[in-house]
């Protein structure tokens, strides 16, 4: 009985063994992958929204861009304002034809390498275009950075870096933002309406000292609220400089020019955001708005407490990339050449949705600007 035993037990192994080595060996002699097909299937479509993206909002890698995002350069120019050596992820195919150029901006608390720009670069390569995402003094945690003097010109630089490395069309210049990166795209809207073709600002910051109150009072353990003072030099309290140097850097010192200029923009927020709260994507677009379409102040409040729509398409039939996200519109709406979308989600990037906004804009004639 126990030789029988045995004897299974042997034959058994042996049987184990022939399945792992025939793995081991088609694994082995399997027909390798082009080095191509991680990117492919690293496609936009594969990270709908930037939380889904490997790492989230905070993670940074120049090897990841490069790995992922083949004849993405990263890059170095000189600031025309004081000098100092500017870092950027840079990318363009090469082709003789003229290109949109997408200019991408970090957000708060990170620098040019932070990973959810990759898709932004993967749409561009996608589409022809050139693409550049600069690093504008890095994270906001000093005067240097926060949308200040020194920010304004270095994006600048970046432009005018792709501008004389790649063939672009400069009436198809396009600027994107998330976070704090959609709080430098609406200031830039605002202090040089005359170079954009589209804007697009996600869960952008509207105005500093409200966002700084904000902080303070629901959550003031944040490093937010440390970064603020440092970017303002002290607590923006009324009556103080740094009060004055907040509202100077922020968006609702300079969206008045943009609406005068009538630059085409595209705000977008989570209606449960809890870093920056959709109302301030709701004040910069009645920033922009005519006084008929701004939205009343209890308008956010009704909206959460209504019933969520389920529908995977919008009026006009094509699909929704919101709902096909998972992150279905709550409301929307457009005044002029500035559209609002509010959507069911937190603090995200529907990558899709502005993709599809920016397809075709192009350079309008601009309105003369007060300066």
């Amino acid at each position: 009985m126990k030789r029988s035993l045995f004897v299974v037990a042997l034959l058994t192994c042996a049987v184990l063994l022939t399945l792992i080595s025939g793995r081991v060996a088609s694994r082995a002699y399997a027909k390798p992958k082009p080095k191509g097909l991680e990117v492919k299937a690293m496609s936009v479509k594969s990270h709908t929204l930037a939380s889904r993206f490997p790492g989230g909002e905070g993670a940074m890698s120049a090897k990841a861009w490069k790995r992922l995002v083949p004849g993405a350069r990263d890059v170095t120019l000189p600031s025309s304002s004081d000098g100092s050596a500017q870092r950027a992820m840079f990318f363009d195919s090469g082709s003789s034809a003229e290109k949109p150029l997408l200019v991408v901006l970090h957000s708060w608390s990170t620098d040019y390498r932070q990973n959810i720009g990759i898709p932004y670069a993967l749409h561009a390569a996608k589409k022809d275009w050139v693409f550049i995402h600069p690093n504008f003094r890095g994270p906001n945690r000093n005067a240097a950075a926060g949308v200040s003097d020194l920010v304004t010109s270095d994006i600048l630089d970046a432009v005018e870096y792709a501008k004389r490395h790649a063939r672009v069309d400069t009436n198809r210049i396009y600027l994107a933002g998330f976070s704090g990166g959609g709080l430098a795209a609406l200031a830039m809207a605002g202090r040089h309406p005359d170079m954009w073709a589209g804007v697009v600002a996600w869960c952008p910051i509207h105005d500093i000292v409200d966002w700084y109150r904000e902080n303070v009072a629901h959550v003031p353990r944040r490093h937010y609220v440390g970064n603020i003072e440092a970017v303002c030099g002290g607590a923006p309290r009324a009556g103080t400089k740094a009060f004055t140097e907040c509202k100077r850097r922020s968006p609702s010192a300079v969206l008045e020019r943009a609406r005068q200029a009538g630059v085409p923009m595209y705000i977008a927020a989570g209606v449960r955001d809890d870093i920056v709260y959709p109302r301030h994507a709701i004040a910069a677009f009645n920033q922009l708005a005519i006084a008929a379409d701004q939205l009343a102040d209890d308008f956010l409040p009704k909206l959460k407490s209504s019933t969520r729509p389920a529908s995977l398409r919008s009026p006009a039939g094509e699909l929704d990339p919101y709902a096909l996200a998972g992150t279905p519109v709550r409301a929307s709406r457009t005044s002029g050449n500035t559209t609002l979308v509010l959507f069911d989600g937190g603090h995200d990037v529907v990558y899709d949705a502005g993709f599809a906004w920016l397809e075709g804009k192009r350079r309008i004639a601009q309105k003369r600007v007060a300066p």
